[in-house]
């Protein structure tokens, strides 16, 4: 991946250097039950060390305040079954730095790019129908509501919940 840079924040490839700043996220436990529906991470043990090893080798971008030079969130790209080129959106920001425009900045730049670049043709992102702020952050993108995903995972707190899903196309 390429760096892309906005006026505040700068988006990149995932390193080692930004484990400190993930735990910080992922040590979280409402930002880890509404991201993925799981317990946040208490230390960093083997397990935090192998999912940080995952991350490295998958389709992750960090989001980095310029001014601080921190990892303040973070974007996953995974492939989605379509007939044409598109991947799921993921992302996740830091709960000291929510509710400022940064996610929307830095997902809105990154879907423009891969849109420019020809690199996919659609994306698709969902969330549990509870999480009201990503529902809102996902319509400011300009995604299209394409509806429930029934069932659609087991929620650590909450059991099985629904995904609301949308798609954006280039």
């Amino acid at each position: 991946m390429n760096i892309l840079e906005t006026p505040r924040l700068i988006l990149r490839k995932l390193n080692s250097t930004d484990f400190n700043d993930i735990f910080e996220i992922i040590s979280d436990e409402e930002t880890c039950l509404d991201d993925g529906g799981f317990h946040a991470y208490s230390i960093k043990d083997d397990k935090f060390y192998s999912l940080m090893n995952l991350f490295l080798h998958q389709r992750r971008v960090g989001i980095i305040l310029k001014n601080e030079n921190k990892l303040i969130g973070l974007i996953n790209l995974q492939d989605a079954d379509r007939a044409v080129l598109t991947y799921e959106l993921g992302f996740v920001l830091n709960k000291n730095y929510r509710h400022q425009g940064y996610a929307y900045e830095a997902i809105n730049n990154l879907i423009n790019d891969y849109f420019e670049k020809g690199k996919v043709e659609m994306f698709t992102v969902s969330h549990f129908p509870y999480n009201k702020s990503s529902e809102n952050l996902i319509k400011k993108l300009g995604f299209t509501y394409e509806g429930i995903k029934k069932n659609a995972l087991k929620h650590a707190r909450d059991g099985i919940l629904d995904l609301k899903c949308y798609y954006k196309e280039k």
